[in-house]
């Protein structure tokens, strides 16, 4: 678990920060006592924002821009003056909202434009360490087999996936030329992180949104096409978790030895199917529509968990358990049931802040 400590008065910048991955770290930092965390964000990616919803907007300060504009981002780093720099900003072709070609200038050229205003900044103001989070999905998919380890080959297996390749590429190229094996330079990692799921994200064509807009009627979203195989979700505390651990190893001194690639996924036997997520949030909700249920049970293998294959995006997590101390928290029903009691919180109209630390101060127990 995070040190409060080492927080104390640390100033943190953090892409991506309206985002749902980007709120919950937003809040658990103001919790652990971080001096000033400064946001950079074009705008809410949906509607509802858990953003919004948590009162953000009046407690953060928000530069808003594009994640590919250099001049800005520079302007912004050079203005907030951080310690550590989070990097959540990318977009996924969830149902195909995002053009491929976007989604892979804003995964790939932003990751490279924040990297190259940090190193202008670092030169007048050190910047300690830098996280970028990318994806499972970012592996070369192959045959069934054991978890991806972090040197296995990078390639995804469509446009999205493939742009969080490249970003992974592009931090690499930038470590290699201007920041490893430097003085006064960041440590520079990546986080490739399972299919995050948790209260707070409503973004469509993603498997629990839709499962919660069916409870809630909210009939305008249609279901996310969900692949049939195990997937390894994982709640979004966990990868925070992980996320804030690995913030503390990079700094100095001796951040540069965990400036590399780090899974951080569920335990093998946690993985679960779409068909299991659904059906677990869907009982904790209570209801859902016929047409939705219909839509998971015709979905390939989305039977008997029992009777499906392994998916290629489960992770072997076995540096961040020996290096990091990391570990998952919450098993997969803790996951779900967590995730389903925040969105009927918000659907009885109860102060989501307060139900959010909550569950942050739940998972630190």
């Amino acid at each position: 678990m995070s040190d409060y400590a080492f927080w104390q008065g640390k100033r943190v910048f953090v892409t991506g920060h309206t985002g749902f991955v980007g709120t919950w770290l937003s809040l658990w930092l103001h919790r652990l006592g971080a001096a000033a965390v400064i946001g950079y964000s074009d705008d809410m990616p949906t509607a509802p924002s858990m953003y919004r919803l948590c009162g953000m907007e009046h407690t953060m300060p928000w530069v808003r821009g594009d994640i590919r504009d250099v001049d800005k981002l520079t302007a912004a780093l050079r203005e907030a003056r951080p310690d550590i720099v989070f990097h959540l900003a990318g977009q996924s072709e969830h149902g195909g909202l995002h053009p491929t070609v976007e989604a892979i200038a804003v995964n790939v050229v932003g990751t490279a434009s924040l990297l190259e205003a940090v190193r202008v900044v670092n030169q007048e103001h050190p910047i300690r360490a830098v996280i970028a989070v990318t994806a499972a999905d970012c592996y070369a998919p192959r045959e069934l087999g054991p978890g991806y380890r972090e040197s296995d080959s990078l390639g995804g297996g469509e446009p999205g996936s493939a742009g969080k390749a490249g970003a992974e590429l592009v931090v690499s190229a930038f470590r290699r030329a201007y920041f490893a094996g430097r003085e006064n330079v960041p440590a520079v990692a990546t986080v490739r992180a399972g299919h995050l799921i948790g209260g707070g994200d409503f973004a469509r064509g993603r498997l629990v949104p839709d499962c919660v807009r069916a409870a809630a009627d909210l009939r305008a979203a249609q279901p996310a096409a969900w692949p049939g195989g195990f997937r390894p979700w994982l709640h979004v505390l966990d990868a925070l978790a992980g996320c804030l651990a690995l913030a503390q190893r990079l700094f100095p001194p001796g951040g540069g030895d965990f400036a590399e690639a780090w899974n951080l996924g569920p335990r093998a036997g946690d993985a679960r199917t779409a068909a299991w997520l659904a059906e677990a949030v869907r009982t904790r909700l209570g209801g859902q529509p016929a047409e939705l249920a219909a839509a998971i049970a015709s979905r390939p293998n989305g039977g008997d968990a029992a009777e499906q294959p392994m998916a290629p995006a489960l992770l072997d997590t076995t540096k961040a358990a020996l290096r990091l101390g990391w570990r998952q928290r919450w098993e997969a029903e803790q996951s779900a049931q967590h995730a389903a009691d925040w969105y009927a919180a918000w659907m009885k109209g109860a102060p989501m802040r307060d139900v959010t630390v909550s569950q942050i101060a739940q998972f630190e127990k």
